[in-house]
């Protein structure tokens, strides 16, 4: 299994990420498809390349600076909201293929992918 721990900063539009550490340990992922729904704007995408930069893995994750929250409101009726953050924590837990080398986190937006950072897997 590996984790990758990520931290991101939104200032006005520019968004940045950083590795806050990554784990390697054994065993198995239970739920495989966890993060392999279908992307959309604003969604990061992390892609797992072997050492000639082929696509192993692709794992779509919902935007984390974006959370939504349910709460009963005044009247007793369940609400929801949506939160915009300018800094989150955020974890991946993956299986670990053998051949995996580098870990890509990408930004999907209306107009392009944003490649924001690159991971070296030790």
């Amino acid at each position: 299994l590996l984790f990758l721990n990520y931290k991101i900063n939104q200032e006005d539009t520019k968004k940045t990420i950083t590795l806050i550490n990554q784990i390697t340990t054994d065993g198995k992922l239970k739920i495989k498809d966890a993060y392999n729904k279908s992307a959309t704007i604003g969604d990061l995408e992390c892609l797992i390349l072997d050492e000639d930069l082929n696509t192993l893995e692709t794992y779509s994750i919902k935007n984390p600076l974006t959370k939504t929250i349910e709460f009963i409101n005044d009247s007793g009726k369940f609400e929801k909201k949506i939160l915009a953050l300018d800094s989150v924590q955020f974890s991946l837990k993956l299986q670990l293929h053998p051949k995996s080398k580098y870990a890509v986190i990408n930004e999907i937006t209306e107009t392009e992918t944003i490649k924001h950072i690159t991971t070296k897997i030790e």
